[in-house]
């Protein structure tokens, strides 16, 4: 029920009460000795992706798909992989009984406010500050930035040798400091993909 989650857990939109994600993860963890969170990135490119979750409770097993957009997540358009695993995390969690009633937060975010932020952007061009904002909102695309075809690259690899998001994210910070795939360059996702292409041929290998 909407009265398990803590005040702070709990946030408005449009005069309706929404659970974050947190919330759902607490409840979990307190009822269950041995909570196992696993997840999976189905698909990716720099305008969208799919993230799968697994959450393995004391009653079972569920699974909860989470996508993402650069369209429709504006605010957050350069973190969508982190997004929508939040958002497959949430919906796993969901389906496991936790605010089985309610969408989560981070499902309505954006979409129950675009209506706001498109008058808000017209009010923007209006006063003539159009430039200035859209040269806040975007970041500068640099020739360095890593290629689409090499961030698909490091997904399928890591898929191949089935490492999770947690251990791919880990491996990127221990490698590059970089947390966040959109912040590698071309030289970081190149040092990636021959890492876990090693780490590909040696499980081959020793499977023979």
């Amino acid at each position: 029920m909407l009265n398990s989650f803590k005040n702070e857990e709990l946030v408005k939109v449009q005069g309706k009460s929404f659970p974050v994600v947190g919330g759902r993860l607490r409840l979990a963890h307190d009822e269950n000795k041995l909570l196992s969170i696993e997840t999976s990135v189905l698909y990716y490119n720099d305008e969208s992706t799919v993230v799968h979750a697994h959450v393995k409770t004391e009653k079972g097993t569920f699974a909860g798909l989470g996508n993402a957009s650069a369209k429709r997540d504006r605010k957050l358009a350069n973190a969508i992989l982190e997004l929508a695993e939040t958002r497959a995390i949430a919906r796993a969690l969901r389906f496991a009984g936790y605010g089985v009633e309610y969408t989560g937060y981070e499902e309505v975010n954006d979409t129950k406010s675009s209506n706001a932020e498109d008058e808000n952007e017209s009010n923007k061009r209006e006063s003539g500050n159009e430039i200035k904002d859209i040269r806040e909102l975007k970041q500068p695309e640099t020739d360095n930035t890593a290629t689409k075809a090499q961030l698909n690259a490091i997904f399928s690899l890591a898929q191949n040798v089935n490492m999770t998001n947690e251990e791919l994210r880990k491996t990127m910070q221990d490698l590059t400091g970089k947390s966040y795939s959109k912040d590698l360059s071309k030289k970081d996702a190149s040092e990636i993909i021959n890492l876990l292409k090693e780490k590909d041929t040696s499980d081959k290998t020793e499977a023979h």
